[in-house]
């Protein structure tokens, strides 16, 4: 099961440190989004991770700086994947994007993986409620492409995202309403997705 970690909405004080710590104990997919910032703000964040990382950063805004550091990954979010009418995306790139609602996996295909949100209540967003009943379970077609599980996971609804059958978690509230815990937080959700990606292969 993948994980993905979204950075917190609003720049705080020791972000780029936070990170880097999340990077080393072994994230390999960081989402760069950021409310109200320009493309200095982003700048700085990239240039206060290490180059080796780069290329787990996907950026949610300011996509040309993919092409001024070694990032190969880019997020649409719905409103400009709407916009640009589901065009064809070049090769060259992993491709993210977000849906809310389930009937519009149909609309995705040419992207590599896909948030859904919410799954449950928000924790960073207060009165984001959760879209989905507890006994549902995602059923694709296609392997392609994979559907991230996002809003209101923390560590006590891994496992139930897990039977719900995602291809993968992406933490933002759980990792980040704590910034003294995130990387404590951020170890034992690796631990509960290493399990299962663990017992899936013993079971194939």
């Amino acid at each position: 099961m993948e994980l993905i970690v979204i950075a917190k909405p609003i720049l705080f004080k020791e972000e780029s440190n936070l990170i880097n710590q999340l990077f080393e104990a072994g994230l390999q997919v960081f989402h760069l989004r950021k409310e109200n910032v320009d493309e200095a703000d982003y700048r700085k964040i990239i240039e206060e991770i290490p180059a080796e990382y780069h290329p787990r950063i996907a950026l949610h805004h300011f996509h040309s700086l993919a092409n001024d550091y070694d990032i190969h990954r880019i997020h649409h979010t719905e409103s400009f994947r709407k916009e640009s009418n589901n065009g064809s995306l070049p090769e060259n790139k992993i491709y993210s994007t977000s849906i809310h609602h389930l009937a519009d996996i149909e609309q995705i295909g040419q992207y590599d993986y896909s948030f859904f949100s919410p799954v449950f209540n928000s924790f960073s967003k207060p009165g984001y409620q959760g879209v989905i009943p507890v006994d549902f379970r995602l059923e694709k077609q296609d392997a392609k492409p994979k559907i991230i599980a996002l809003g209101g996971i923390g560590l006590n609804q891994i496992d139930q995202v897990k039977e719900m059958n995602f291809d993968g978690i992406a933490l933002l509230g759980s990792i980040w309403n704590d910034p003294s815990q995130a990387l404590l937080t951020f170890k034992k959700a690796q631990a509960k997705c290493r399990a299962y990606s663990q017992n899936l292969t013993r079971q194939t």
